[in-house]
């Protein structure tokens, strides 16, 4: 079950439009994955993404008089956030590729932390967003460009932005793999295509749409298995991949690994492949 969130608590910290990023799970503080987000009707959405927590938040009449509309809730996402059309992702000067060597430190940085490689970096079709954005396409099975997965290079945003079909294939085609790991995040799920299919569930919980996915995935063909690999960083997030698992479990052959470390820290392939095997 969802903990949900007495709003109360965090009324001056309000955003008049869009969204703000605090920390809500007493074990999770430091990573910034609740968001307050208020809506077109003056309402404040809070949501953590870190334990699952939600709550909500109706306005007054004073606070529905005074709301200012969230330029970012605008019917066309792709427009709100600036970015070019799907169809233009091969074609719009505006998506770039640079070399490697010249695209910028930070961008450099943050691919390494997060155990990626160069060859990775060119495989995938990462490109930059006017220097602003990095920029990951989600295909579906036939490598048609679907979505698209945004990180821009602010603080005050948030970490990914996801703009498309919510049911895309992430980095790497499911019909060739005969593994499927079930990550956290994007850089977990990025680091683990290595090694079969990634999906990243952007939270600890299996929508409706991602376990029909997965389930799919494992019926298409023998001997397949899933794994639920989350960060499990706190006690509340290892409940949220047990939960998964046992979800899972009653329908497709399924695993769970509950080491500390989280996907996207692992350096070595051999380590990471260790870690898999044992959790069979």
């Amino acid at each position: 079950m969802k903990t949900w969130i007495n709003l109360a608590e965090y009324a001056d910290q309000f955003p008049e439009s869009g969204s703000v990023r605090l920390h809500h799970c007493k074990e999770g503080w430091q990573n910034d994955k609740f968001y307050l987000t208020r809506t077109d009707d003056g309402k404040v959405v809070g949501f953590c993404h870190h334990c699952g927590g939600k709550g909500v938040h109706s306005p007054t009449a004073t606070e529905r008089r005074s709301v200012k509309p969230n330029s970012k809730q605008q019917s066309d996402p792709f427009k709100s956030w600036g970015v070019p059309p799907l169809d233009e992702w091969s074609v719009s000067n505006r998506w770039q590729m640079p070399e490697w060597e010249k695209i910028p430190l930070d961008i450099r940085r943050f691919w390494f932390v997060n155990g990626l490689n160069i060859s990775e970096y060119n495989d995938l079709g990462v490109k930059l967003l006017d220097g602003k954005m990095m920029a990951l396409p989600l295909r579906k099975r036939d490598s048609e460009v679907t979505g698209i997965a945004l990180r821009p290079l602010k603080e005050d945003f948030p970490k990914w932005i996801i703009l498309g079909e919510k049911q895309q294939v992430p980095f790497s085609q499911l019909d060739n793999a005969d593994l499927l790991i079930i990550t956290e995040d994007l850089c977990s799920a990025l680091r683990c295509s290595r090694f079969g299919a990634a999906l990243p569930l952007m939270g600890t919980n299996l929508s409706a749409g991602s376990f029909e996915q997965v389930t799919s995935w494992w019926k298409r063909k023998e001997g397949r298995c899933v794994y639920v690999w989350l960060d499990n960083d706190s006690d509340i997030v290892v409940g949220k991949a047990k939960q998964i698992y046992e979800r899972l479990a009653l329908t497709v052959e399924c695993g769970i690994i509950l080491v500390k470390a989280e996907p996207k820290h692992y350096r070595n392939n051999a380590d990471i492949l260790e870690v898999i095997r044992r959790g069979a």
